[in-house]
């Protein structure tokens, strides 16, 4: 299987072993990739840039990955991550994981598994690595709250009707992170107009 992580903390570093020890073909992204990889003499392509750099993304061979994790420390880096995997470049695996997402069950139907908890967060990935019903796997989200690195909010944008995402300012210096439309959760692009019924989620950044 071909798996990108992104993050080279720890628990990144711990799983990228895990899997190579498995078997699978690993591309690691982390800004500081390349140097932790020869550090840590860890025989994986390393890509060094953001993680949520699509062009980086495609650099590290996401349009034919089978799988994405997502283990930064930056909560919110993994969560957009995982959405331009899906939304954008249609991987059908995406792992999350998260610290913080209490209050914001729409994730439950995102299309990615979110994990937490440094300690049990590489056994956990791994198992769902393994599964081989991977459709199946991808009906759920698990949600083990701990810590709070960051405030999502649902905003109904009936006032916003035709607006442009670009162009929606009073937000109070929150990011749209994406639009839930028709109980589906789509990530925000500029050029996207606001349809009547849609809610965004906003992130405290």
């Amino acid at each position: 299987m071909q798996v990108i992580v992104l993050g080279a903390c720890r628990a990144g570093i711990h799983l990228v072993r895990r899997l190579l020890a498995a078997g699978h073909e690993v591309v690691l992204v982390d800004p500081n990739a390349e140097e932790i990889a020869s550090k840590k003499s860890i025989g994986v392509v390393a890509v060094t840039g953001v993680i949520i750099d699509i062009d980086v993304l495609r650099e590290a061979s996401i349009e034919s990955a089978d799988a994405l994790c997502a283990m930064s420390e930056s909560e919110n880096q993994n969560l957009m991550a995982s959405q331009i995997a899906r939304e954008i470049f249609n991987v059908k695996h995406v792992i999350t994981r998260v610290y913080d997402i209490s209050g914001l069950p729409i994730f439950n139907r995102s299309g990615f598994v979110a994990i937490s908890s440094t300690d049990v967060t590489c056994d956990a990935v791994m198992r769902e690595l393994e599964d081989r019903d991977l459709e199946s796997s991808l009906d759920y989200s698990m949600h083990h709250i701990m810590g709070t690195s960051i405030n999502f909010t649902l905003l109904n944008a009936d006032k916003l009707v035709g607006a442009h995402i670009k162009d929606v300012k009073d937000t109070d210096a929150r990011h749209i992170f994406a639009i839930v439309r028709n109980d589906i959760m789509i990530l925000a692009q500029p050029e996207m107009r606001i349809e009547k019924g849609d809610k965004l989620i906003l992130a405290a950044m």
